[in-house]
């Protein structure tokens, strides 16, 4: 995978949580995949992985890039990059708010993640 291989920390409120957003090019057999890797700071026994089928970026760098996906946000377009801690915050703030209790242990795959960022107000995603 062309990207950081540790995760990052950020702070939500009184909660840290370490993110990373894994995407692998080469992978033909899944093409397109990418995913986010989500373990909260105070519970490390859970692992969330959120896989993403409509959203492709262009990870050829070793480097965050700088552009995204153009898609919708909220009915103006914009351009989503979850590589960016901004959406990666949107993302952790809605999982573990509406997807299961704190308590959860085990790992987790959220297979459709394109519906949590619909949820999110985002949609219209091209390539």
């Amino acid at each position: 995978m062309k990207n950081r291989k540790k995760p990052r920390t950020i702070q939500i409120g009184h909660r840290a949580y370490h993110w990373a957003y894994y995407y692998d090019d080469m992978d033909f057999i899944n093409y397109p995949y990418s995913y986010y890797l989500l373990i909260p700071k105070y519970n490390p026994r859970l692992k969330v992985r959120i896989y993403f089928r409509k959203y492709e970026p262009a990870m050829n760098l070793a480097v965050y890039p700088n552009e995204g996906i153009p898609c919708s946000y909220q009915g103006r377009q914009v351009v989503l990059n979850l590589c960016r801690p901004y959406y990666a915050r949107q993302v952790i703030e809605y999982v573990f708010s509406y997807c299961f209790p704190d308590t959860t242990q085990g790992e987790i795959s959220i297979k459709d993640g394109e519906a949590i960022l619909e949820q999110l107000g985002y949609s219209d995603f091209y390539r």
